[in-house]
């Protein structure tokens, strides 16, 4: 008998330790992300985009109203550090490449992206092969893709001008603006969007070299339960199949 009710016992503390994880709040999860228009950016003080829109609805079909109230925009570099090493933390919108692959847990794909380098068009600068990068100076952002994408394909940290902050992308257009740098390493539909966000013009820039085409994917803690990621993953097929993620991109 005594043994029944042990083995009793230890059913119902398993039984709660799955029902705590699943009544985990969306919102109980520390949510960062960066300036990434189109995806992630500040309008006139509200967070909006693309990804903002798609998690906004994911969070709804989960069933949570409080949305995205406790959503941190901050720089690249905070957001993605801070998804590496804090329990339950998710940054986004987050380009999954080899060598961060097994840094994070993954619900996506958001969308499909293009890193490559973009500089000016009078400057006729010809890539033929990845390796000629290293005869230029190259913007970028601290951990961005467009980084990491360039020492996974053996280009010099030495010729990167690297910044960090919540301006970033903006600093490194003005800086190849001002010629003090050859080309930024980044995704192409964001910098192109940003040009003319920052009030340079586009038609002057054209993309060199691409360096790989990517799923963009919201990034979790290792250490995040799996049963959380899973219920993302459902909440995000559940809104492309239903039409609401469509009528999300039709927008941008």
């Amino acid at each position: 008998m005594a043994h029944s009710n042990n083995m009793m016992f230890k059913k119902l503390i398993t039984l709660l330790l799955v029902l705590s994880v699943i009544t985990l709040q969306a919102t109980d999860i520390k949510m960062k992300t960066e300036n990434y228009p189109p995806y992630n950016m500040d309008v006139d003080g509200k967070l909006t985009g693309l990804s903002v829109e798609i998690l906004e609805a994911m969070l709804k079909q989960m069933g949570y109203s409080e949305s995205i109230s406790n959503l941190e925009l901050t720089s690249w570099s905070d957001a993605y550090t801070s998804a590496i090493n804090n329990k339950n933390s998710m940054v986004f919108s987050t380009t999954r490449t080899k060598s961060r692959e097994d840094l994070f847990k993954w619900v996506g794909p958001i969308s499909k992206v293009t890193i490559g380098v973009v500089a000016l068009k009078d400057k006729e600068i010809s890539i033929k092969n990845v390796s000629d990068l290293n005869k230029y100076k190259i913007g970028t952002a601290k951990d961005d893709a467009g980084e990491i994408l360039l020492l996974e394909n053996g280009i010099d940290k030495k010729n990167f001008y690297r910044l960090d902050g919540t301006n970033s992308l903006a600093t490194l257009l003005y800086k190849m603006e001002r010629e003090k740098i050859d080309m930024v390493a980044y995704d192409t539909r964001v910098a192109m969007y940003s040009i003319d966000l920052n009030g340079f013009e586009s038609d002057d820039y054209e993309v060199i070299y691409t360096l790989a085409k990517k799923g963009l994917y919201f990034a979790f803690n290792k250490k995040t339960d799996d049963v959380i990621i899973k219920k993302w993953q459902k909440a995000l097929d559940t809104i492309k199949a239903n039409g609401i993620y469509n009528k999300i991109i039709k927008k941008y």
